[in-house]
């Protein structure tokens, strides 16, 4: 079906926006880039839910737009072990969507239609629905309680993950992996609204991939910094976060954390290994000598924790796309460990659950192959009355397990107390 767009000057604020047009909907999206380093586009839209790719198909735009990004397909897709034969997806089918340039403060409104007749129809009366726009998402938050819960249990008590961490500090002193990303999965009953939550949120915690996705199957609010993969034509990068520190509201304190995170040996080691396998992965499918890296252990401070962060970067052969680059990094190797064969199967034993979205990816993929996907962390996902929240962090040869625990601890705080919740560990 044709894409149709129109470009407006001026600005309708966002959560207004969204809430006036699309918080009814059972499947809708809001892609919160306003704090991305990098990119300066926000995407809010709805859809029919979808447990599909798109279908790649060339862009019928015309390049007419100075983005990326085109109604497609907007979901999370699950971890999977390396072998997986089909990537598992859920989300939406997108045939509406606002895009917003926050540097140049205009809006985009973007349409699959059959006639552009049809699309200009939609376009005039969103233009007068904007009219009304003002208050919607004050007025929300009034009349709806954001989500909350009691308590938090987690599926490994702390002896437990101590443990577990001992048997992945033995693999390692045996050669079997070098690194491992641990995991572990809270749960709790919740009532409220995840919108409401997400509102409140997306202001007292900004971050990169900042993401409302609700559909018929469950609704995720996720604060996660890391990008997994961007993919613009034949340029793919990825993004691995390995090491934390938290932050303090004292500025001489958080200037002192935030230098020992950039001089820590452990963390500068476990950052190196993970750039080192998504080279690996990424010189399976870029031509030679194009795989960079960009960035290295460059420190990023978002509201609650300092984060050692990569870039890198490369050139997709003529015969691959995006979807070929998905399929090469996929699951990511700072959510897996290296190498990451081993660290899956290890994982696997030592995990003895499914992770389900946590780890794999959320965001944007359009049928031309181009992609925006953040790493599925710091989210809390919704399903029925149940919420769940999963943690990890990475484990090498020199981890302090106390130390490892209260890394894990650190950064579910974000979402637990945003929430009023507490956790029995």
């Amino acid at each position: 079906m044709p894409l149709f767009s129109e470009r407006i000057e001026g600005w309708s604020p966002i959560p207004d926006t969204f809430v006036s047009f699309f918080a009814a909907s059972p499947n809708s999206f809001w892609l919160d880039r306003e704090h991305h380093h990098d990119s300066r586009y926000s995407i809010i839209g709805s859809g029919l839910y979808s447990e599909q790719m798109p279908a790649s198909e060339p862009d019928s735009s015309q390049g007419q737009l100075p983005f990326s990004f085109r109604p497609g397909f907007v979901g999370v897709i699950n971890y999977a072990l390396p072998e997986a034969a089909r990537l598992e997806v859920s989300g939406i089918d997108v045939d509406r969507a606002f895009v917003y340039d926050h540097d140049n403060r205009a809006m985009f409104f973007l349409g699959n239609f059959a006639e552009e007749a049809a699309f200009k129809q939609w376009f005039h009366a969103a233009l007068l629905r904007l009219a009304l726009v003002g208050g919607d998402a004050a007025s929300y938050q009034m009349t709806h309680d954001p989500a909350s819960a009691a308590r938090f249990t987690a599926l490994d008590s702390k002896s437990d993950y101590l443990a577990k961490i001992k048997t992945a500090k033995d693999h390692i002193a045996k050669g079997d992996i070098y690194q491992l990303c641990l995991t572990t999965e809270l749960q709790a009953d919740y009532v409220g609204d995840p919108l409401a939550l997400f509102l409140r949120l997306r202001r007292a915690h900004p971050a990169p991939y900042c993401t409302f996705l609700k559909t018929e199957q469950a609704t995720y609010v996720s604060i996660s910094p890391e990008r997994f993969i961007s993919v613009r034509g034949s340029r793919v990068t990825s993004s691995p976060i390995k090491g934390t520190r938290p932050r303090s509201n004292d500025p001489a304190q958080d200037l002192e954390l935030q230098q020992r995170l950039g001089s820590d040996e452990k963390e500068r080691a476990e950052n190196l290994m993970i750039v080192d396998l998504i080279r690996n992965d990424l010189s399976s499918i870029c031509e030679s000598g194009s795989v960079n890296v960009e960035s290295l252990l460059a420190i990023r401070s978002y509201s609650t924790v300092h984060q050692l962060v990569s870039d890198v970067s490369g050139e997709l052969v003529e015969s691959k796309n995006g979807f070929d680059a998905l399929r090469a990094l996929f699951p990511g190797g700072s959510m897996t460990g290296a190498p990451k064969i081993s660290a899956c199967a290890i994982l696997e034993q030592l995990e003895k659950r499914e992770r389900g979205a946590y780890a794999g990816a959320i965001g944007w993929i359009s049928g031309t192959g181009d992609m925006d996907l953040g790493m599925v962390i710091r989210t809390a996902i919704f399903e029925a009355s149940r919420v769940k929240i999963a943690v990890g962090g990475g484990i090498t040869s020199g981890s302090h397990p106390a130390t490892e625990h209260a890394e894990v601890q650190l950064k579910a705080m974000a979402l637990v107390e945003a929430m009023g919740a507490e956790v029995s560990w």
